[in-house]
Protein backbone atom coordinates (compact mmCIF):
# COMPACT_ATOMS: atom_id res chain seq x y z
CA UNK A 1 0.00 0.00 0.00
CA UNK A 2 2.94 2.37 0.64
CA UNK A 3 4.04 2.23 -3.00
CA UNK A 4 0.63 3.17 -4.45
CA UNK A 5 1.60 6.82 -5.07
CA UNK A 6 4.78 5.74 -6.84
CA UNK A 7 2.90 3.34 -9.09
CA UNK A 8 0.17 5.85 -9.90
CA UNK A 9 2.81 8.50 -10.66
CA UNK A 10 4.57 6.18 -13.09
CA UNK A 11 1.27 5.56 -14.91
CA UNK A 12 0.67 9.27 -15.36
CA UNK A 13 4.26 9.92 -16.51
CA UNK A 14 3.93 7.17 -19.13
CA UNK A 15 0.67 8.69 -20.37
CA UNK A 16 2.28 12.14 -20.65
CA UNK A 17 5.31 10.77 -22.49
CA UNK A 18 3.07 8.93 -24.95
CA UNK A 19 1.08 12.05 -25.82
CA UNK A 20 4.19 14.23 -26.32
CA UNK A 21 6.05 12.09 -28.90
CA UNK A 22 6.66 14.49 -31.81
CA UNK A 23 7.29 11.80 -34.42
CA UNK A 24 4.17 9.82 -33.55
CA UNK A 25 6.18 6.82 -32.36
CA UNK A 26 5.74 5.13 -29.02
CA UNK A 27 6.76 2.00 -27.19
CA UNK A 28 4.41 -0.91 -26.59
CA UNK A 29 4.48 -0.04 -22.88
CA UNK A 30 3.20 3.46 -23.65
CA UNK A 31 0.42 2.04 -25.81
CA UNK A 32 -0.63 -0.29 -22.99
CA UNK A 33 -0.65 2.53 -20.43
CA UNK A 34 -2.65 4.86 -22.66
CA UNK A 35 -5.31 2.20 -23.17
CA UNK A 36 -5.56 1.60 -19.40
CA UNK A 37 -6.04 5.13 -18.08
CA UNK A 38 -9.62 6.30 -17.53
CA UNK A 39 -9.52 10.09 -17.95
CA UNK A 40 -12.62 11.65 -16.34
CA UNK A 41 -11.66 15.27 -17.00
CA UNK A 42 -14.15 17.37 -18.97
CA UNK A 43 -12.87 18.02 -22.50
CA UNK A 44 -13.96 19.96 -25.56
CA UNK A 45 -12.29 19.04 -28.86
CA UNK A 46 -9.66 17.25 -26.79
CA UNK A 47 -8.84 20.34 -24.68
CA UNK A 48 -9.27 19.97 -20.91
CA UNK A 49 -11.96 22.17 -19.38
CA UNK A 50 -10.66 25.08 -17.34
CA UNK A 51 -12.70 25.37 -14.10
CA UNK A 52 -12.11 29.14 -14.11
CA UNK A 53 -13.98 29.55 -17.41
CA UNK A 54 -17.37 31.15 -16.92
CA UNK A 55 -20.32 29.26 -18.35
CA UNK A 56 -22.31 31.53 -20.64
CA UNK A 57 -25.94 32.28 -20.14
CA UNK A 58 -28.44 30.81 -22.59
CA UNK A 59 -28.86 32.24 -26.09
CA UNK A 60 -31.44 31.58 -28.80
CA UNK A 61 -33.21 28.25 -29.16
CA UNK A 62 -31.64 25.88 -31.70
CA UNK A 63 -33.56 22.66 -31.21
CA UNK A 64 -36.27 21.49 -28.80
CA UNK A 65 -37.54 18.16 -27.56
CA UNK A 66 -40.44 17.88 -25.15
CA UNK A 67 -42.41 15.51 -22.91
CA UNK A 68 -45.35 16.21 -20.62
CA UNK A 69 -43.00 17.21 -17.80
CA UNK A 70 -39.70 18.22 -19.41
CA UNK A 71 -38.60 20.43 -22.28
CA UNK A 72 -35.04 20.93 -23.51
CA UNK A 73 -33.45 23.24 -26.07
CA UNK A 74 -29.96 23.66 -27.53
CA UNK A 75 -28.84 27.16 -26.57
CA UNK A 76 -25.69 29.19 -26.17
CA UNK A 77 -23.66 27.63 -23.36
CA UNK A 78 -25.26 24.17 -23.48
CA UNK A 79 -28.74 22.69 -23.18
CA UNK A 80 -31.60 24.46 -21.44
CA UNK A 81 -33.91 22.23 -19.40
CA UNK A 82 -37.36 23.39 -18.32
CA UNK A 83 -39.10 21.09 -15.85
CA UNK A 84 -42.67 21.13 -14.58
CA UNK A 85 -42.66 18.89 -11.48
CA UNK A 86 -45.86 16.94 -10.82
CA UNK A 87 -47.52 17.52 -7.46
CA UNK A 88 -45.68 15.69 -4.68
CA UNK A 89 -42.30 15.59 -6.45
CA UNK A 90 -39.47 14.84 -3.99
CA UNK A 91 -36.43 14.30 -6.21
CA UNK A 92 -35.25 15.06 -9.77
CA UNK A 93 -32.15 13.85 -11.57
CA UNK A 94 -30.82 14.08 -15.12
CA UNK A 95 -28.50 11.36 -16.38
CA UNK A 96 -26.83 11.05 -19.76
CA UNK A 97 -27.17 7.76 -21.66
CA UNK A 98 -24.19 6.83 -23.84
CA UNK A 99 -24.51 5.17 -27.26
CA UNK A 100 -23.73 1.79 -25.68
CA UNK A 101 -26.56 2.21 -23.16
CA UNK A 102 -24.32 3.21 -20.24
CA UNK A 103 -25.96 5.62 -17.80
CA UNK A 104 -23.11 8.07 -17.26
CA UNK A 105 -22.83 11.64 -15.93
CA UNK A 106 -25.59 12.39 -13.45
CA UNK A 107 -26.96 15.70 -12.18
CA UNK A 108 -28.98 15.92 -8.97
CA UNK A 109 -31.37 18.81 -9.52
CA UNK A 110 -32.22 20.84 -6.38
CA UNK A 111 -36.00 20.96 -5.99
CA UNK A 112 -36.86 24.46 -4.83
CA UNK A 113 -40.61 24.19 -5.30
CA UNK A 114 -43.18 22.26 -7.28
CA UNK A 115 -43.44 25.07 -9.83
CA UNK A 116 -41.88 25.09 -13.30
CA UNK A 117 -38.20 26.07 -13.36
CA UNK A 118 -35.36 26.20 -15.90
CA UNK A 119 -31.59 25.80 -15.81
CA UNK A 120 -28.59 25.35 -18.11
CA UNK A 121 -26.84 21.99 -18.62
CA UNK A 122 -23.31 22.88 -19.87
CA UNK A 123 -21.56 19.47 -20.28
CA UNK A 124 -21.90 19.34 -24.06
CA UNK A 125 -19.84 19.46 -27.25
CA UNK A 126 -21.24 21.29 -30.30
CA UNK A 127 -22.67 18.98 -32.93
CA UNK A 128 -22.92 15.95 -30.64
CA UNK A 129 -26.26 14.25 -30.05
CA UNK A 130 -27.18 13.65 -26.42
CA UNK A 131 -29.72 11.31 -24.86
CA UNK A 132 -30.94 11.95 -21.32
CA UNK A 133 -33.08 10.22 -18.75
CA UNK A 134 -34.90 12.72 -16.52
CA UNK A 135 -36.11 10.93 -13.40
CA UNK A 136 -38.81 12.57 -11.30
CA UNK A 137 -39.67 10.79 -8.06
CA UNK A 138 -43.05 11.19 -6.41
CA UNK A 139 -43.09 10.53 -2.68
CA UNK A 140 -40.49 7.76 -2.66
CA UNK A 141 -38.11 5.96 -5.01
CA UNK A 142 -40.72 3.35 -5.92
CA UNK A 143 -42.87 5.95 -7.68
CA UNK A 144 -41.09 7.80 -10.46
CA UNK A 145 -41.46 9.14 -13.98
CA UNK A 146 -38.60 8.53 -16.39
CA UNK A 147 -38.66 10.88 -19.38
CA UNK A 148 -36.17 10.30 -22.22
CA UNK A 149 -35.02 13.19 -24.38
CA UNK A 150 -32.59 13.41 -27.31
CA UNK A 151 -31.08 16.64 -28.61
CA UNK A 152 -28.08 17.86 -30.60
CA UNK A 153 -26.00 20.44 -28.73
CA UNK A 154 -24.78 23.63 -30.39
CA UNK A 155 -22.53 24.84 -27.57
CA UNK A 156 -21.13 23.86 -24.17
CA UNK A 157 -17.92 23.49 -22.17
CA UNK A 158 -17.25 19.88 -23.24
CA UNK A 159 -18.14 16.55 -21.69
CA UNK A 160 -16.57 13.40 -20.22
CA UNK A 161 -15.39 10.54 -22.42
CA UNK A 162 -16.29 7.15 -20.93
CA UNK A 163 -15.19 5.03 -23.90
CA UNK A 164 -12.27 3.64 -21.87
CA UNK A 165 -14.40 2.59 -18.89
CA UNK A 166 -14.20 -1.08 -17.99
CA UNK A 167 -15.65 -1.70 -14.55
CA UNK A 168 -13.48 -4.55 -13.26
CA UNK A 169 -10.25 -2.95 -14.45
CA UNK A 170 -10.30 0.30 -12.48
CA UNK A 171 -11.60 -0.66 -9.02
CA UNK A 172 -10.39 -3.32 -6.61
CA UNK A 173 -12.58 -4.12 -3.59
CA UNK A 174 -11.65 -6.06 -0.46
CA UNK A 175 -13.22 -6.58 2.98
CA UNK A 176 -11.37 -7.40 6.22
CA UNK A 177 -14.42 -8.33 8.29
CA UNK A 178 -14.93 -4.79 9.59
CA UNK A 179 -14.46 -2.30 6.80
CA UNK A 180 -14.31 -2.34 2.99
CA UNK A 181 -11.30 -1.07 1.07
CA UNK A 182 -11.61 0.44 -2.41
CA UNK A 183 -8.50 0.96 -4.54
CA UNK A 184 -8.96 3.06 -7.66
CA UNK A 185 -6.55 2.22 -10.49
CA UNK A 186 -5.42 4.14 -13.61
CA UNK A 187 -8.03 6.87 -13.29
CA UNK A 188 -7.76 10.66 -13.57
CA UNK A 189 -10.51 12.45 -11.55
CA UNK A 190 -12.47 15.40 -12.93
CA UNK A 191 -10.89 18.85 -12.59
CA UNK A 192 -13.65 20.95 -11.08
CA UNK A 193 -14.82 22.46 -7.79
CA UNK A 194 -15.27 20.37 -4.63
CA UNK A 195 -14.36 16.99 -6.16
CA UNK A 196 -15.23 14.12 -3.78
CA UNK A 197 -15.24 10.34 -3.81
CA UNK A 198 -18.72 8.79 -3.80
CA UNK A 199 -18.97 5.04 -3.15
CA UNK A 200 -22.22 3.09 -3.24
CA UNK A 201 -22.22 -0.39 -1.69
CA UNK A 202 -24.66 -3.16 -2.63
CA UNK A 203 -25.03 -6.83 -1.69
CA UNK A 204 -26.25 -10.00 -3.38
CA UNK A 205 -26.04 -13.78 -3.04
CA UNK A 206 -24.40 -14.39 -6.40
CA UNK A 207 -20.93 -13.97 -7.90
CA UNK A 208 -22.68 -12.67 -11.04
CA UNK A 209 -24.51 -9.35 -10.83
CA UNK A 210 -28.05 -9.21 -12.16
CA UNK A 211 -29.38 -5.74 -11.40
CA UNK A 212 -32.83 -6.70 -12.70
CA UNK A 213 -33.22 -9.87 -10.63
CA UNK A 214 -36.22 -9.94 -8.31
CA UNK A 215 -35.83 -13.36 -6.69
CA UNK A 216 -34.36 -13.44 -3.19
CA UNK A 217 -31.30 -15.47 -4.22
CA UNK A 218 -30.09 -13.16 -6.98
CA UNK A 219 -31.56 -9.75 -6.14
CA UNK A 220 -29.11 -6.88 -5.62
CA UNK A 221 -29.85 -4.74 -2.57
CA UNK A 222 -28.43 -1.29 -1.90
CA UNK A 223 -26.56 -1.25 1.41
CA UNK A 224 -25.26 2.29 1.90
CA UNK A 225 -23.16 5.19 0.59
CA UNK A 226 -19.82 6.70 1.53
CA UNK A 227 -18.66 10.23 0.69
CA UNK A 228 -15.21 11.64 1.39
CA UNK A 229 -12.00 13.13 0.03
CA UNK A 230 -10.53 11.68 -3.14
CA UNK A 231 -7.83 9.12 -2.44
CA UNK A 232 -6.35 6.22 -4.40
CA UNK A 233 -7.22 3.88 -1.53
CA UNK A 234 -10.25 4.42 0.70
CA UNK A 235 -10.58 2.11 3.69
CA UNK A 236 -13.39 3.13 6.03
CA UNK A 237 -16.29 1.66 7.97
CA UNK A 238 -18.14 4.99 7.87
CA UNK A 239 -21.31 5.48 5.85
CA UNK A 240 -23.28 8.70 5.49
CA UNK A 241 -26.50 6.84 4.72
CA UNK A 242 -27.47 3.17 4.88
CA UNK A 243 -30.29 0.66 5.28
CA UNK A 244 -30.68 -1.54 8.34
CA UNK A 245 -32.12 -4.76 6.92
CA UNK A 246 -32.55 -6.56 10.23
CA UNK A 247 -35.67 -8.78 9.84
CA UNK A 248 -38.86 -6.98 10.91
CA UNK A 249 -36.84 -3.79 11.48
CA UNK A 250 -35.92 -2.44 8.05
CA UNK A 251 -34.96 1.22 8.47
CA UNK A 252 -33.22 3.90 6.44
CA UNK A 253 -30.79 6.21 8.23
CA UNK A 254 -28.53 9.08 7.23
CA UNK A 255 -26.26 11.66 8.78
CA UNK A 256 -29.32 13.91 9.06
CA UNK A 257 -31.34 11.50 11.20
CA UNK A 258 -30.92 8.11 12.86
CA UNK A 259 -27.31 9.07 13.47
CA UNK A 260 -27.05 6.71 16.44
CA UNK A 261 -27.92 3.76 14.23
CA UNK A 262 -25.59 4.97 11.50
CA UNK A 263 -22.69 5.13 13.98
CA UNK A 264 -22.77 1.33 14.31
CA UNK A 265 -20.64 1.20 11.19
CA UNK A 266 -20.36 -0.74 7.96
CA UNK A 267 -20.26 -4.26 9.45
CA UNK A 268 -23.60 -3.81 11.23
CA UNK A 269 -25.42 -2.94 8.02
CA UNK A 270 -23.62 -5.59 6.01
CA UNK A 271 -24.53 -8.30 8.53
CA UNK A 272 -28.14 -7.13 8.59
CA UNK A 273 -28.44 -7.84 4.86
CA UNK A 274 -27.62 -11.54 5.28
CA UNK A 275 -26.06 -11.62 1.79
CA UNK A 276 -22.89 -13.40 0.70
CA UNK A 277 -21.35 -11.01 -1.86
CA UNK A 278 -20.39 -7.32 -1.73
CA UNK A 279 -20.23 -4.85 -4.64
CA UNK A 280 -18.79 -1.31 -4.75
CA UNK A 281 -19.59 1.42 -7.28
CA UNK A 282 -17.08 4.29 -7.17
CA UNK A 283 -17.89 7.70 -8.69
CA UNK A 284 -16.62 11.26 -8.40
CA UNK A 285 -18.98 14.05 -7.39
CA UNK A 286 -18.11 17.63 -8.32
CA UNK A 287 -19.53 21.13 -8.75
CA UNK A 288 -19.52 23.55 -11.68
CA UNK A 289 -19.70 27.28 -11.07
CA UNK A 290 -22.69 28.41 -13.09
CA UNK A 291 -23.32 32.02 -14.03
CA UNK A 292 -26.73 33.16 -12.87
CA UNK A 293 -27.82 29.89 -11.28
CA UNK A 294 -27.08 27.58 -8.36
CA UNK A 295 -23.95 25.42 -8.40
CA UNK A 296 -25.39 21.97 -9.01
CA UNK A 297 -23.84 18.71 -7.81
CA UNK A 298 -22.69 16.39 -10.59
CA UNK A 299 -21.54 12.78 -10.49
CA UNK A 300 -19.52 10.76 -12.99
CA UNK A 301 -20.53 7.32 -14.21
CA UNK A 302 -19.79 4.67 -11.60
CA UNK A 303 -16.73 2.45 -11.75
CA UNK A 304 -17.93 -0.97 -10.60
CA UNK A 305 -15.98 -3.62 -8.73
CA UNK A 306 -16.35 -7.35 -9.22
CA UNK A 307 -18.56 -8.95 -6.54
CA UNK A 308 -16.44 -10.35 -3.70
CA UNK A 309 -17.48 -13.20 -1.39
CA UNK A 310 -17.76 -12.07 2.23
CA UNK A 311 -19.17 -15.21 3.79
Amino acid sequence: MKIRNFIFGISLICAICFSSCSDGSSSSDSDDTSSRVLDLRIKKDGVIYNPSRKIKKEGEYAEITKTDRVECAAVEGGIKFSITPPKGTTYISIQRIEENGLYSTKLDVPLISNEQFSFLYPLCEPGEKYKFCVKIEIGDRLNAYEDFLTITATDGIGDIDYSNLKSSRHLNLSYDGTKPTCQIIDCIPPEAKNVKAFISYSVTNSSTINWDATDIDNEVLWLGNYKGDVQEIISSEELYEAVDRTPNNIAYCSNKYNTELLSKGFKYFLDSSNKSHLIAQYAYSFELEMEGQENFMWRTASIDSEPIKIK
